[in-house]
């Protein structure tokens, strides 16, 4: 199996020379499998610290209860968004096997899916602003219906987003990729600082979100023009079309459903707790939540690199454990001091952090703290299970969801009490998700995920890629 410093990606072989000084040796690194996780992992960590000062400004220009609808907003969102993430893996799942097997224009599938986003993105402006206050009754913030409106728009814009980043993550595009998290962070807080304090308060600082992902799609679309299309192959010929979303989402329904399980188990805790916990007590919860979800996203940064090349080892019929093993190893690197932070000054971090008001959960960070790192476990294994082609998980990780979502319903629960709850949830679905990971080889053909998969049924039936240049018979496959 290859390492990391031989694997066929443009980086040094073994037998290159070392390199002499402190930044020929960094960039080296970069250029390895260890260096790009450790890469998209502090871009996500750096992303996390933007969302916790955007967090920390707004608690204190929104006040506790400002900031509750806030949450549960935010934690709606969350739902929506990782319906997004779950198609960025298919997609980035998906351009890995098609570009192994001879794709010559990727950006053509990205080109039509970003069409279909935008008329979709269309629709539900229209219907958001129509059912605006049903929508803020559902979610628990009826004096904020315009904020509610937004919802839809955010979700479907979102969406495109991570389709983008799908396609810079099945390409090899890191570097990018890394730069588009940033970038998230640093537009969502200059935008909420502007609305916010033109008066829209709530509904500003929600509506942040889809102003910076509308920045964000210009410009991963202009990355993607510009640098990962042939100038061979422009154009789709008279009998050629895109893949559709539909298609996307039917060829790689395991993984979507599989993360959108897990997005359930991750925020339905949020949304509960502005329902059933003192609107005081749910403040507080929300911002402990925050706190401890920074954990989970480093292994969002982690598993932006697992994915793909899990699937292309998988694919090439390579061993490909040591992914796993590496991403494991980076999560436990940056989450047991982190824990260890929530367990020793819990109501000291949520003082300092969000203000003198928001400790009143501060017995329920630590215990969130460790669900969060068993989550980002979860995570990590359904990816990887995903990537090879297994889905032995979807079961548990369904039923363990319905037993979350019916425990936390119940009302009478301290902060504490909701907590442990969610932990208790998240260390089976850890045990049994990562256990399935470790030990449950690749799927036999998981190159081929579908049978009226164009690129499968080139491949099934012996056919060689098209040349470069060349026009393929099968729509979608240029």
């Amino acid at each position: 199996m290859p390492s990391d410093a031989s694997a066929p990606t443009g980086r040094p072989s073994s037998s290159s020379p070392t390199p002499s000084g402190p930044l020929a040796r960094l960039k080296a690194f970069r250029g390895t499998e260890t260096g790009r996780t450790a890469e998209l992992a502090a871009a996500s960590m750096l992303n996390n610290a933007i969302q916790l000062l955007f967090t920390v400004l707004l608690t204190r220009l929104l006040g506790k209860t400002g900031y509750a609808s806030l949450a549960a907003l935010v934690a709606a969102f969350l739902i929506l968004q990782v319906s997004g993430q779950a198609m960025q893996a298919a997609a980035a799942r998906a351009i890995v096997r098609w570009t192994t097997q001879g794709h010559q224009e990727p950006y053509r599938e990205v080109r039509g899916w970003t069409v279909h986003a935008l008329a979709l993105s269309l629709v539900v402006a229209v219907l958001g602003v129509v059912f605006r206050q049903p929508l803020a009754d559902l979610i628990g913030v009826g004096p904020h219906p315009w904020a509610a409106a937004v919802l839809p728009v955010s979700g479907a814009l979102y969406l495109l987003v991570c389709l983008q980043r799908g396609a810079l993550q099945g390409l090899g595009d890191f570097d990018a990729l890394g730069g588009s998290i940033v970038m998230e962070a640093v537009l969502r807080l200059g935008a909420a600082i502007v609305l916010v304090s033109i008066g829209m308060e709530v509904t500003g600082a929600f509506a942040a979100a889809p102003v910076a992902f509308a920045i964000l799609v210009v410009g991963m679309d202009r990355r993607l023009r510009h640098k990962h299309v042939d100038g061979a192959v422009t154009a789709a010929g008279e009998d050629e079309k895109p893949v559709t979303l539909w298609h996307l989402a039917k060829w790689e329904r395991t993984v979507i459903v599989s993360l959108l399980l897990v997005a359930i188990m991750q925020n339905v805790d949020t949304i509960l707790a502005k329902r059933e916990l003192d609107e005081s007590v749910a403040g507080s919860y929300a911002a402990a939540a925050v706190a401890a979800k920074a954990v989970v996203w480093v292994a969002v940064g982690v598993a932006l690199q697992l994915l793909p090349e899990a699937t292309r080892r998988a694919v090439a019929g390579e061993n490909p454990h040591p992914v796993l093993r590496r991403a494991i190893a980076f999560l436990f690197l940056i989450g047991v001091p982190a824990i260890l932070i929530f367990v020793a000054i819990p109501g000291w971090l949520l003082r300092t952090a969000f203000g003198p008001t928001f400790d009143s959960a501060a017995g329920a960070l630590p215990l969130l703290g460790v669900a969060m790192l068993l989550l980002s476990i979860t995570l990590m294994s359904v990816q990887y299970l995903s990537a090879i082609g297994r889905h032995r998980h979807l079961l548990p990780l369904l039923v363990l969801a319905i037993a979350e979502v019916t425990m936390l319903a119940r009302t009478g629960w301290t902060a504490t009490e909701f907590a442990t709850i969610v932990l208790a949830a998240q260390a089976a679905a850890a045990s049994i998700t990562l256990a399935l990971a470790w030990w449950t080889p690749p799927a036999p053909g998981v190159e081929v995920e579908s049978d009226d998969e164009p690129i499968g049924l080139a491949a099934r039936g012996g056919q060689d890629a098209p040349p470069r240049g060349a026009t393929a018979e099968t729509p979608a496959v240029g």
